[in-house]
């Protein structure tokens, strides 16, 4: 697929001269310290600390996405019920959105699971080496929120929003959870047909 803003040398060249996008430091917003402080959290907390703080952050993205999943569900029904041609239009383009999220968001995956796995090793290693030094553990942390720090410039380089990033991240439990569970469902209805 050809994309003609990079091989047009004059749209290009007009675009740059017109159009500014100021944006300010991603570094420098709240968002980005929220993820700071919370990764903090999650490294230094035991094993505990960190499922409740993780089951939080599931509940809180449960209430923001599943009612916008439930209205914009309704809508989609609504328009592919009384337009069907504009149901296939509308998963064609769905369809092509979600490979430029996908090939934009490994990137975002990336930092997901340095997000979630650095301090659940932590954890880990912990639980294995019992009554280890304090010094070691803020150690630990201060490495593991500098490492973030580095991987969520790294991000805003390539034109990501620190609020929206801080969201994707937060949602990454709810988005696994989701994904877990219909074969979860399946699987134990499987076993009920068998009994009978």
């Amino acid at each position: 697929m050809k994309n003609f803003f990079e091989e047009s040398d004059f749209l290009k060249s007009t675009i740059q001269k017109n159009v500014t996008i100021q944006r300010k430091p991603q570094v420098n917003t709240v968002w980005h310290w929220v993820l700071l402080i919370l990764f903090g959290l999650l490294a230094y907390g035991t094993m505990t600390q960190q499922f409740l703080l993780i089951a939080i952050f599931i509940a809180i993205a449960a209430i923001v996405k599943g009612p916008l999943m439930l209205l914009w569900g309704a809508i989609y029904s609504f328009l592919i019920a009384f337009f069907p041609p504009l149901g296939i239009v509308l998963s064609i383009l769905f369809f092509l959105i979600n490979l430029g999220t996908i090939a934009k968001s490994w990137r975002i995956s990336l930092t997901g699971a340095y997000f979630y796995l650095v301090p659940l090793i932590g954890g880990i290693l912990r639980a294995v080496v019992k009554n280890e030094p304090t010094y070691a553990v803020l150690i630990f942390v201060a490495l593991s929120i500098v490492g973030l720090h580095f991987l969520l410039n790294w991000l805003y380089k390539n034109n990501s929003l620190s609020r929206t990033l801080t969201w994707s991240i937060i949602s990454v439990p709810y988005a696994v959870l989701i994904m877990l569970l219909p074969t979860r469902f399946r699987r134990f209805k499987s076993n009920r047909k068998l009994k009978f």
